[in-house]
């Protein structure tokens, strides 16, 4: 269905996170609203919430820069948004 363009995936992606916010991501899962949390395994970031990143970008440009993204594609994950992550965010 995806590649005949029936379905996005990306409307299920409500969060994303680093290798180090696996742990409590999986033990807290039930608790935590949303659809899929999209994990990066090369970075180091806590999962946050797509529309969350506003809030933190108040704090640190990084997170105000993947708002900017994010809010750009209706707050949906792209691959803008990931490029932008992977050249951006901390390493591990």
């Amino acid at each position: 269905m995806m590649s005949e363009g029936k379905i996005n995936p990306a409307v299920m992606i409500t969060h994303v996170g680093g290798l180090d916010a696996v742990v409590e991501t999986t033990k807290n899962l039930p608790d935590i609203p949303g659809g899929k949390k999209l994990i990066y395994t090369n970075i180091s970031m806590p999962l946050t919430s797509l529309y969350k990143l506003n809030e933190k970008g108040k704090e640190d440009p990084f997170y105000a820069g993947l708002h900017e993204i994010v809010e750009k594609h209706d707050y949906l994950w792209s691959i803008e948004a990931e490029r932008y992550l992977l050249e951006n965010a901390g390493k591990i």
